[in-house]
């Protein structure tokens, strides 16, 4: 206990040292992004509320031990949520807390995201610890003055009348946050209301009820999306289908050389084939479930849910699929999902089924011979060699049949750590270490993918199968701005998110040189694989189909591509893909329809 004297010092001194994390916190944040949210009185507004309240504690019981237990408990917070902020640019969602186990395999990735900066919270809060330890924790107790606590509560409820009547003057907090989801304001949330408002926002939208007006907006939606317009010529399509997920794989890698050294060899050679359809400008639209994303979009034609992975907090929706489109047209074939990561992490276990596949090998499956990035995975050489012989011995191979195979790679996960006996080009100093080892995992993919594809061929299996090979998602982060403005990046590192689409003995040969999203792929594999009658369509559009526009949408509601021809009421509508892709993955809108009929309809 300490007298009032040092309790005022020690009070004032916490006060301080609490809302300066907050207002640091927003600092770095904006730091990534922009300032706009600076120029908002919420931001500082709410950033003294939560400090107020938060150091109750101390004000009504001394207890400066558990002040400082929770100024810890502050740090950890605001540091993970700037962490998962510079690779997701969004707040951890409430719902991937429950995740935190999935973090050990993927640790290395999070301490890359981690900055000097950040030291700064648990500095200051040992800054604190140490000045009460030296001037405070000794002093005689004496009686607070009566008025203190009194005053000092008066003061959160005006700092919280104030802050609720700017709330209600927006129509309640959900709209008031909401009304943030744009292309120049969709990170200010967070700095504004602060990191306990985006986890209430979060929770708010898990209250989400299906009602008539959800169902006549995503009825509206549907009904206005362009009609599905199959190819004016018939193709021969493939008896086979091989979904490649290369992770992290980003299109400026391909067809360049720097120092001399070819990145991406063997791709470059597929690219010149007349039957290979390849698309440089696929739009990253994954968002806080990343890999697991790139599986709804290209597997399902969704777009990702507004906050959390669906994969966690819808597992059991109904999802119409591309493999379910398949085994339709071909009764009997089968469908195999391969992975090197445990099935459990991303509730790959419950997804795979519910997409139609009959079995999902994981990391049991495979041997561990080859041992990549910081927690020695299986690499990628080796995964697609024993690939290759699990298909050659029929394990995931129908040979009487019709197949459908998702591989799911690993080792181009940031940190793109490569060891050095496995790599086959080597760069100077004068190109950034980040570069250096980006280019050098994509190298190393390459081969593996190349190996991969000349097995297919030498069994014969390539001649009816159709492989398309695509990254999950961006891999620079934070560190794109950075390496473009370098003197070895400048006009080499693109400072878009954009992934390949490769189509290797795809039935229509062509280079499509327009912006696409990424589920604007489903609808195309479905036109390639000749599946028109299958009745979910998507929400993107076949890049196939002549009349499609050259533009996408990115999770953050800004416009990438060319829209100079496109209308502002094209524009929000698709815009509006995501809301309503959001609310039939959450309201489970396509169960409720396919339990009304036989099928899904959608033009």
């Amino acid at each position: 206990m300490f007298g009032n004297r040092i309790y005022s010092k020690v009070l004032y001194l916490f006060f301080i040292c609490l809302v300066a994390k907050f207002f640091f916190f927003d600092f770095l944040w904006c730091l990534q992004t922009t300032f706009v949210s600076c120029s908002r009185i919420e931001t500082y507004l709410d950033a003294v509320l939560v400090t107020l309240v938060l150091l109750l504690p101390l004000v009504c019981f001394r207890a400066v031990k558990t002040t400082l237990a929770i100024f810890v408990l502050v740090d950890l917070l605001l540091v993970t949520n700037l962490m998962y902020f510079r690779t997701y640019f969004t707040a951890i969602p409430l719902s991937s807390y429950m995740l935190a186990g999935n973090l050990k395999d993927f640790t290395a990735s999070v301490c890359d995201a981690s900055r000097w900066m950040d030291l700064f919270f648990p500095l200051s809060t040992l800054f604190a610890g140490f000045v009460w330890w030296k001037y405070g924790r000794n002093e005689s107790a004496e009686v607070p003055g009566s008025r203190f606590p009194l005053r000092y509560f008066l003061l959160i409820l005006v700092t919280g009348l104030l802050s609720f009547g700017l709330i209600e003057m927006k129509r309640g907090y959900k709209a008031a946050f909401e009304s943030l989801q744009n292309a120049n304001m969709h990170t200010c949330g967070t700095p504004m209301y602060t990191v306990f408002g985006s986890l209430y926002y979060d929770y708010l939208r898990e209250q989400v009820v299906y009602t008539p007006e959800i169902e006549k907006h995503i009825n509206t939606w549907l009904a206005d999306k362009p009609a599905w317009k199959p190819l004016p010529v018939k193709i021969e399509v493939r008896d086979n289908c091989i979904l490649i997920l290369a992770e992290s794989l980003e299109s400026w890698v391909l067809e360049k050389t720097v120092e001399g050294n070819e990145i991406t060899p063997y791709l470059n050679k597929l690219l010149k084939d007349s039957t290979t359809l390849y698309a440089p400008y696929v739009l990253t639209q994954v968002k806080g479930g990343r890999s697991i994303d790139a599986q709804l979009l290209f597997d399902t034609g969704l777009l990702p849910i507004a906050n959390g992975a669906y994969s966690t907090k819808f597992p059991s929706s109904y999802y119409p699929s591309v493999v379910k489109a398949f085994k339709e047209k071909y009764p009997g074939a089968r469908a195999y999902g391969m992975t090197v990561d445990k099935r459990i992490v991303w509730n790959q276990n419950i997804v795979a089924p519910m997409f139609g596949y009959d079995q999902l090998l994981d990391k049991q499956s495979f041997i561990l011979d080859e041992r990549v990035g910081p927690h020695k995975k299986l690499g990628d050489v080796s995964f697609f060699r024993q690939c290759a012989d699990k298909i050659e011995d029929g394990v995931v191979w129908n040979k009487d049949g019709h197949t459908f195979l998702q591989c799911v790679t690993y080792s181009g996960h940031n940190p793109f750590i490569l060891p050095k006996e496995l790599k086959n080009i080597f760069f100077s100093a004068e190109i950034p270490q980040r570069m250096n080892d980006y280019m050098t995992m994509a190298n190393y993919t390459d081969r593996a993918i190349g190996l991969f594809i000349e097995r297919l061929k030498q069994s014969g299996i390539l001649n009816n199968t159709m492989v398309v090979v695509t990254g999950d998602h961006e891999g620079l982060a934070d560190a794109r701005s950075m390496l473009c403005d370098t003197k070895a990046g400048k006009g080499l590192v693109s400072d878009q998110q954009f992934t390949p689409l490769i189509i290797i003995n795809s039935p229509v040969g062509m280079r499509y040189e327009k912006v696409m999203g990424q589920v604007d792929i489903y609808p195309t594999l479905l036109s390639l694989l000749g599946l028109d009658n299958y009745a979910w369509k998507g929400l993107g559009r076949s890049i196939l189909d002549p009349d499609k526009k050259a533009f996408a949408i990115d999770p953050n509601y800004k416009v990438v591509g060319d829209a100079g021809d496109v209308s502002d009421e094209e524009l929000r509508f698709a815009k509006d893909a995501w809301t309503v892709s959001d609310m039939i993955i959450r309201c489970d809108y396509l169960g409720r329809m396919n339990e009304g009929s036989s099928s899904v309809n959608q033009k």
